[in-house]
C-alpha cells in the first residue's frame, strides 16, 4: 500500500452515511418478519421460500455494515451505538432463523394458534423500522415514541408468552408440550431483541442531543 492509500485510508474520514445504513437493515429485517407472518399465518408458500434470502439477505448487510464501520476513522455518530445498533438487529434476524429451522425440525407449517404473538412482532418490527426512518430524517421525538412503543409491545410478547405457556403445561402430550415450548421460548427471544433494538435506537438520539 503506498502513501497515498494509506493517507486516505487513515487519515482522510471517509463520508459513510451510518443512519442510511442503520435504515437500510431495519428495512431487511421488517421485510423478514413479514414473510415470517404472511408464511406461518396466512400460509402464502412464497413467503415461506423468501424466508432463506432474507437471512442471507441480513446477514450480508450486517458484515457490509460493520465493515464500513471497521474502516470509518470518524462517525458521526457514537461508534459503540453503531455497533450495538448493527449487532442488535442482526439479533433478530438470527432468531427469525432459528426459529424457522426449529419449525422445519419439528414439522410445523401453520401457527394459528399464536397468531396474536407473531402479529406483535410484526408490529413491533414495523414500528421499529419506522424509527430508523426518523432518525434519518432528524425526527427525534417520533424516534422515541417508537421505541417506547418497541418496548410496550415487547412487553405484550413476553405476557402472551406466559400465558400460552401455562396453556400448554396443562397438555398431557409431552412431546406437544416439549415441541411448542421450544417455539414459543423462539418468538419470546425475538420479541427481547426488538426490545434491545429500540433501546439502542433511543440510546442513539440521546447521544446526539
Amino acid at each position: 500500500m503506498n502513501i497515498k492509500s494509506l493517507f486516505q485510508k487513515y487519515i482522510v474520514p471517509h463520508e459513510i452515511n451510518f443512519v442510511d445504513m442503520l435504515q437500510e437493515q431495519a428495512v431487511a429485517i421488517d421485510n423478514m418478519i413479514n414473510d415470517l407472518y404472511n408464511c406461518f399465518i396466512k400460509r402464502t408458500i412464497n413467503s415461506c421460500e423468501a424466508i432463506t434470502q432474507d437471512v442471507h439477505n441480513t446477514k450480508l448487510l450486517k458484515e457490509k455494515n460493520m465493515n464500513q464501520l471497521l474502516n470509518a476513522f470518524i462517525t458521526p455518530i457514537d461508534r459503540e451505538s453503531i455497533y450495538r445498533a448493527v449487532t442488535g438487529l442482526d439479533r433478530i434476524a438470527i432468531s427469525v432463523k432459528h426459529f424457522v429451522l426449529e419449525t422445519k425440525a419439528y414439522k410445523i407449517d401453520s401457527l394459528q394458534e399464536y397468531k396474536h404473538i407473531l402479529h406483535h412482532i410484526q408490529k413491533g418490527s414495523g414500528k421499529l423500522k419506522d424509527g430508523f426512518e426518523a432518525l434519518d430524517k432528524n425526527d427525534h421525538p417520533k424516534v422515541s415514541r417508537l421505541a417506547d412503543e418497541v418496548r410496550h409491545i415487547s412487553d405484550k410478547i413476553s405476557q402472551d408468552y406466559i400465558k400460552e405457556m401455562v396453556k400448554i403445561s396443562h397438555s398431557k402430550d409431552i412431546q406437544y408440550m416439549f415441541k411448542h415450548r421450544e417455539i414459543l421460548v423462539q418468538l419470546k427471544q425475538i420479541g427481547h431483541h426488538l426490545h434491545d433494538a429500540a433501546n439502542t435506537l433511543q440510546d442513539i438520539i440521546v447521544k446526539m442531543d
